[in-house]
């Protein structure tokens, strides 16, 4: 035997029993998670995550935010978002346990929290050289501009990553999941 055939090996999927694919959360074939011990957890296809993540922000502008915190508070024990739970999406962490609620806030908030921090150093780095109110408010809008598009740039992420992961979940250590595919329990 050479050492690349020692190497090189194949994990089969328990469920459709094809080449799982190394180094991925879910099977490359069947898309169930492969940590999960019941094998009931598929993942999210890309465009369910992003409708999750548009619905989200239009609950948030339609309810100036407060019918959205509301909600996330009553789904976020069952790892939802009030987007994902329209969808039936959970998060669970990479071990495949269903993430807590902490990190569901944690997770809705502390991104956002992180970027939205660097917009406000750079609006005090850049605002201290500003030398009128109507250059600091233009220097706000570009900021703020910043901050949505790194935004979609996170959410869109999940189009061309294998596991269908954002730049948030890759940090935080989760995963998007559709619990049961095609009807079956």
């Amino acid at each position: 035997m050479t050492s690349l055939e020692a190497r090189t090996f194949v994990l089969e999927c328990d469920v459709c029993h094809r080449p799982a694919g190394p180094g991925s959360y879910f099977c490359a074939s069947c898309d169930v998670l492969s940590v999960d011990p019941q094998r009931r957890s598929y993942a999210a296809t890309r465009w369910s995550r992003l409708g999750a993540f548009a619905l989200d922000y239009l609950i948030i502008w339609l309810t100036a935010g407060v019918g959205w915190l509301i909600w996330l508070a009553i789904v976020a024990p069952r790892g939802q978002s009030p987007g994902k739970s329209l969808l039936g999406l959970h998060v669970v962490r990479n071990t495949g346990v269903q993430a807590a609620t902490r990190h569901i806030w944690l997770r809705e908030f502390g991104w956002d929290l992180a970027i939205g921090l660097i917009a406000v150093l750079l609006l005090l780095l850049f605002g201290a050289v500003a030398s009128t109110v109507g250059e600091l408010f233009i220097l706000w809008f570009w900021l703020t501009m910043l901050f949505w598009a790194f935004s979609f740039f996170d959410a869109a992420w999940v189009l061309w990553d294998r596991d269908r992961q954002t730049l948030h979940d890759k940090v935080l250590g989760t995963l998007v999941v559709e619990r049961t595919r095609g009807g079956s329990p």
